[in-house]
């Protein structure tokens, strides 16, 4: 009897562990799978921010030769002015016929004559010098001119062919993560566990920026008045609210972001790509073509990747060069969002947050770069603000 009472204590004790272990390895699992999950995100993000970085480059490298290109033509304008000038010259001075030797200058013999032909012999060859030295200093600056342009035209090649490779890198490493979160964000468990992972990570985003902010101590320089990489119609002006710390949702004003910046969403904000697999890096104000300053962030994924309607409001169709197939989208919260390179149009006119309004793609300009959203957000209507904290948030 008293064994049986011994082994029924053990089973009873035992019984917690048996049930308890299970859980504590699910949960293991699904934590290390959505840090998995979020390593594989920054991966693509940094591949992202690589590439964007070369595309900006190789902007600037092309600024930078239109100047000198500039500087050569304008160059090469005054060299071929004085080219017959100082030819002429020296063809004077070979034959012996500069001025005071000159037939035009002789016969006049009295000491007054003679010193006035003197001076105007002096006047001369000093006009004659100025013109040599001149033409000199100009052939020289021209040749460093023109040299400093093949260098930087050889930089921009090779700026174009590291940018082709980063370019596959960043598609290859979204490619990648859409197969991690396709395995792995089946499990209820590993969506919360990813949630909370984010939050760790943009809270860590946050302080570290903070604490950069605060060694450096030197205000943010505006650059709301930027002309944006394919920048939406300026409707209205920047509103009173502009960048304010508000604690709530979205509106004119900005709450802490995750990012180290201001987050213009709300609580029930969508992400402009709902919960496809996307890469995107922080290239608020990057120098694009046309010495334009970037105004969005740009987010690469997968051609035909639904796009979203962030909150209630009305989706404007608009089109140009720069952005190709665009919205310019109306919010209920106060806020105008600008998406660009669209494939093509889903639901416009009013729509709820979470529709969808059109599809990626790489039209206007991106189809010389990659397929991505260009995504902007114009507080109270007016100037762009950096998107990418919110983004962050959200995304």
């Amino acid at each position: 009897m008293r064994r049986l009472v011994a082994l029924a204590l053990s089973m009873i004790v035992a019984a917690p562990l048996v049930v308890a272990t299970p859980v504590a390895h699910a949960d293991d699992a699904a934590e290390q799978a959505a840090k998995e999950i979020a390593d594989a995100r920054e991966r693509a993000n940094q591949a992202a921010d690589a590439y964007f970085a070369a595309i900006s480059q190789i902007d600037t490298l092309a600024l930078e030769a239109t100047s000198l290109e500039a500087e050569v033509a304008d160059l090469q304008t005054k060299v071929d002015d004085l080219t017959a000038k100082v030819q002429a010259m020296a063809v004077r001075r070979f034959t012996g016929a500069e001025p005071g030797t000159s037939p035009l200058l002789n016969g006049f013999d009295s000491p007054e004559e003679q010193m006035q032909v003197s001076a105007f012999s002096d006047i001369i060859n000093s006009s004659s010098k100025a013109e040599f030295d001149e033409y000199d200093a100009l052939s020289r600056d021209l040749a460093d001119k023109q040299e400093a342009l093949t260098r930087t035209q050889a930089e921009a090649e090779r700026a174009k062919a590291n940018a082709e490779a980063l370019r596959d890198a960043a598609e290859a490493e979204v490619e990648h993560l859409k197969e991690v979160e396709a395995q792995r964000l089946k499990d209820e468990a590993v969506r919360k566990a990813l949630e909370a992972e984010e939050r760790a990570r943009a809270a860590k985003a946050a302080e570290e920026a903070a604490a950069a902010a605060a060694a450096t101590s030197q205000p943010e320089e505006p650059t709301n008045n930027a002309d944006g990489g394919a920048s939406a119609p300026q409707t209205t002006a920047p509103s009173s609210g502009g960048s304010g710390g508000q604690t709530g949702g979205g509106g004119s004003g900005g709450r802490p972001g995750g990012a180290g910046g201001n987050d213009y969403g709300g609580v029930d904000w969508v992400c402009p790509t709902g919960n496809a697999a996307v890469a995107f890096g922080d290239t608020w104000g990057a120098p694009r073509s046309g010495g334009r300053k970037h105004q969005g962030v740009d987010m690469i994924g997968a051609r035909g990747t639904p796009i979203l309607a962030v909150v209630d409001g009305f989706a404007k169709p608009k089109s140009n060069t720069l952005g190709g197939t665009t919205i310019w989208f109306t919010g209920s919260d106060g806020n105008s969002y600008y998406y660009a390179h669209l494939d093509s149009y889903g639901k416009l006119g009013p729509v709820a947050k979470g529709d969808v309004i059109g599809y990626m793609g790489d039209t206007g300009n991106a189809k010389y770069s990659v397929v991505h959203l260009h995504f902007e957000i114009h507080p109270g209507g007016g100037a762009a603000v950096n998107p990418y904290p919110t983004v962050r948030a959200h995304c």
